[in-house]
C-alpha cells in the first residue's frame, strides 16, 4: 500500500532518475566537500569533479551537470594559459580567483542538487527519522521555504521599482546610491521578516511542533544506490585521510 502511494505521488523527476534519500545528499556533500580540500593536484581535482558530474546526470540535474563541465574545462584552459604570466600582478590575480572558483565547483553542483531535487516535506521527514531536535527542524522547514518566496518578491520589488524609475542597475547605483539602496532593499528586508514570521506561523499550523508520529506521502528509506554511492565515497575518503596522514600527496 505504501509503495503504491508513494508511486503516485512521486514526481516525474523521481520516476524517471534516481530519487535520492534527503539524508544520503547531506553526507554526500559533507563528505565529498571534505575530499575536495584532501587534495591539490588537477588529476584529483578532476577525479572529484567527475564523480560529482555522475552524481548530477543520474540525480536527474544534467544540464547543470553539463554547464558545471563546460565551467571547469574553461578554468583549466584558462589556467594553464595564463600560466607564464604569473609574474604580472593581474594575471596572478585571475589565477588565483580561477583556481579557487574551480575549487569549490563541485560542492556548488552538489548543494544545487540537493536544493533542486529535495521537497521541504521529504526532507522535513528524513530529519524527524535522524532524531533532529523540533527547534532545528522548524528554523530548517522555515529558511527552506523562504528562499523560493524572497526571490517572488525580489523580483515584484524591481518590477515596482522599475516602473518608477529606480531600476537596479549599475547606472542608478553609481548616480543615485541611496536612493536605490532604500527603494529596493529595505522593502526586500521587510518583507523578509513578514515572511519568516508567516512561514513559521504556517509551519505551526501544519502541526510540526507535534511531539506524536510524523508521517509523510514520500517514502524516506535507504535504496541500494544510496548504499551503493555512500559506500563509495566513505572508502574514498577513509583512503585518501590514510594516504594525507602517512604523508602521500594527491
Amino acid at each position: 500500500m505504501s509503495s503504491t502511494a508513494n508511486s503516485i505521488y512521486q514526481t516525474k523527476r523521481e520516476q524517471q532518475w534516481l530519487a535520492f534519500d534527503p539524508r544520503t545528499k547531506i553526507l554526500l556533500l559533507i563528505e565529498l566537500d571534505i575530499l575536495l580540500f584532501l587534495g591539490r593536484s588537477l588529476a584529483y581535482e578532476a577525479s572529484v569533479f567527475l564523480f560529482c558530474a555522475l552524481i548530477l546526470l543520474v540525480g536527474g540535474q544534467n544540464k547543470t551537470a553539463l554547464k558545471c563541465a563546460g565551467i571547469f574545462l574553461l578554468f583549466v584552459l584558462t589556467q594553464h594559459l595564463i600560466q607564464p604570466y604569473l609574474a604580472n600582478s593581474f594575471a596572478s590575480f585571475v589565477h588565483f580567483i580561477v583556481v579557487v572558483v574551480r575549487k569549490v565547483l563541485p560542492a556548488f553542483m552538489l548543494a544545487k542538487w540537493l536544493v533542486a531535487t529535495t521537497e521541504v516535506s521529504a526532507f522535513v521527514a528524513a530529519m524527524w527519522k535522524c532524531k533532529i531536535p523540533q527547534s532545528a527542524i522548524v528554523t530548517t522547514s522555515v529558511i527552506f521555504r523562504c528562499f523560493p518566496t524572497i526571490s517572488e518578491e525580489w523580483s515584484a520589488i524591481k518590477t515596482a521599482m522599475k516602473m518608477r524609475g529606480i531600476e537596479f542597475n549599475f547606472k542608478n547605483m553609481v548616480t543615485k546610491p541611496s536612493e536605490t539602496i532604500v527603494h529596493i532593499l529595505v522593502p526586500l528586508f521587510i518583507s523578509a521578516l513578514n515572511i519568516s514570521d508567516e512561514l513559521a506561523a504556517a509551519a505551526l499550523c501544519r502541526g510540526l511542533d507535534n511531539p506524536g508520529t510524523h508521517t509523510c506521502m514520500t517514502q524516506i528509506r535507504f535504496r541500494w544506490y544510496d548504499i551503493a554511492f555512500l559506500l563509495v565515497v566513505t572508502f574514498a575518503l577513509v583512503v585518501i585521510c590514510v594516504l594525507n596522514i602517512k604523508g602521500y600527496s594527491l
